[in-house]
Order: structure tokens, then C-alpha cells, then sequence
């Protein structure tokens, strides 16, 4: 994916990311979360805003920063880290709405085909995991 990003600061296990938004909101602190869940090796992916005045990160936030693109590419990246120090894991991503969900979906669909050659990649539909295909509305990735 060639495509503009940001550059990304991490801990030391790679769970979790931080990277700067530049945009017409101003700058906007990006974290990218992983976290383990019910199941051995099944991690959740999360993106959020953080606010550094309550030292918390509002997930469900809705930045219009201006830099769509530049953030999914980046949040991607975070995504090839996170699987060179976990290459066992199996990574579960769900907006928090489903306008979101359909966003992160549309983005896999545009790189499909290169993600693909790293990435196995997989949707929920009506409780079936099926492997991803442009044009279905899943339930989660």
C-alpha cells in the first residue's frame, strides 16, 4: 500500500500504537490498542482519540481530521508490527458503530489483493466466519 502515513511510536510488546493526526482539527493524538481476548492468541484491534486533559481515549469519537486515508494506512502499519512480534495471533477488528465497520471494510476491499499475499483475512456474517470478499457487508473483520 503505498500510501501517505504517519510515523508510529509503540511499546515494548507491540500492543500498543500512538501516532499524531495533522489535520483541519488540528493535531490529534492516535492510539492503536490490542488487546487480548477470551481466547488464547485472538486479539482486538481498537482506535481511538486520546485526551490527554482526562487522560483517557475516547473511542468513540468521530475526528473528521481531514486524513482518512493517511490513518487507516497508518493503523495498517501497526498491523504488519503487530504481527512480526505475534505471528501466532488471530486479530479481530469491529467499528463501534457500524458506519465504521463499513469504513474499515471498505478500506480492506480497496487492498484487498495486497493485503491478501500477508493476510488471511476473514468476515463475520449471521455467526459464520467466511473469508473476506469485496461487496459483503460483514459484521466484523
Amino acid at each position: 500500500m503505498e500510501l501517505p502515513r504517519y510515523q508510529i511510536s509503540t511499546n515494548e510488546d507491540q500492543t500498543v500504537f500512538w501516532f499524531t493526526s495533522h489535520g483541519t482539527k488540528g493535531d490529534i493524538t492516535k492510539i492503536v490498542l490490542f488487546s487480548e481476548m477470551n481466547e488464547s492468541q485472538l486479539y482486538n484491534l481498537s482506535l481511538g482519540d486520546y485526551d490527554q486533559e482526562s487522560d483517557k481515549i475516547d473511542f468513540d469519537s468521530i475526528t473528521n481530521n481531514g486524513d482518512r486515508d493517511k490513518v487507516l494506512a497508518s493503523v495498517a502499519d501497526t498491523v504488519y508490527a503487530f504481527f512480526a512480534k505475534n505471528p501466532d495471533c488471530v486479530l479481530h477488528f469491529k467499528g463501534s458503530d457500524k458506519g465504521r465497520t463499513r469504513l474499515y471494510q471498505m478500506a480492506i476491499s480497496n487492498f484487498i489483493e495486497q493485503l491478501s499475499e500477508d493476510f488471511d483475512i476473514f468476515g463475520k456474517l449471521n455467526n459464520k466466519i467466511l473469508r473476506f470478499t469485496k461487496g459483503i457487508n460483514y459484521e466484523a473483520s
